[in-house]
């Protein structure tokens, strides 16, 4: 559910839940969109946006879980570590050069788009630089970082039908995404969906297999790949 561009997760506690719902309808409306443009004689544009119910079988989640995760994190990137700035306004081309050497002038120029050195100072009159350091250690102790989590979980009676298993996942999480508006992006990645999926197989089905546990693997793997995690719970 999360991208994280800086953090990489090291602990993950258990999820508190907040909310348990059974059997959750999904509506997954067709939005259609129209434009009209009239450009002579009279300049003339209308849009209009219509959300249409579908009219195919409805969509479920077995089991909707709203929770609270808490998660220790360790910094991948450099972090950092001290911000300096100095004035250009007096300083020639060649005492530019000097004093910046490790710097690329003409490459400087193109990339803050500007035809020669005093038009960077004119635009550009002071120079940051940024000193990064290595990233701390992880600390075990350290707070963790809390994460909304919302889980949804469909429970499939076999292992015999997986591409229906899959295309049924995926539909459905088209559905929450576009039914249950979500930020793009929070402090420190970007939001993949609006909720985390679950797909729940009864374990009796992998026994007919010999080699039950290698077959929950490859299934856990398959669904691994678009995003979707797979549970084996014991049937009675």
């Amino acid at each position: 559910m999360y991208e994280p561009d800086t953090l990489e997760v090291r602990v993950l506690k258990a999820p508190r839940v907040l909310t348990t719902q059974f059997q959750v309808p999904l509506d997954d409306p067709l939005t259609v969109r129209a434009n009209w443009e009239k450009l002579l004689p009279d300049t003339a544009q209308a849009r209009a946006v219509l959300e249409i119910p579908r009219t195919g079988p409805p969509l479920w989640i077995d089991v909707a879980l709203d929770t609270r995760v808490t998660a220790q994190v360790a910094l991948t990137g450099d972090a950092l570590d001290a911000l300096a700035s100095e004035d250009l306004t007096g300083l020639s081309q060649q005492e530019f050069v000097a004093r910046f050497a490790f710097l690329d002038l003409a490459d400087l120029m193109r990339r803050a788009q500007v035809a020669d050195y005093q038009e960077l100072q004119a635009e550009f009159p002071r120079l940051y630089r940024l000193h990064y350091a290595q990233p701390p250690p992880f600390d075990p102790t350290a707070p963790g970082r809390t994460f909304r989590l919302r889980i949804s979980a469909l429970v499939f009676p076999d292992l015999d039908d997986l591409a229906g298993a899959l295309r049924r996942l995926v539909q459905s999480r088209q559905a929450l995404d576009a039914s249950r508006p979500h930020p793009d992006e929070y402090d420190g990645g970007a939001v993949l969906a609006a909720g985390a999926w679950l797909a729940v197989f009864p374990r009796a089905a992998t026994l007919p297999n010999p080699e039950p546990a290698g077959l929950e693997q490859q299934v856990t793997d398959l669904l691994a790949t678009d995003g979707f995690v797979a549970a084996f719970e014991t049937t009675t």
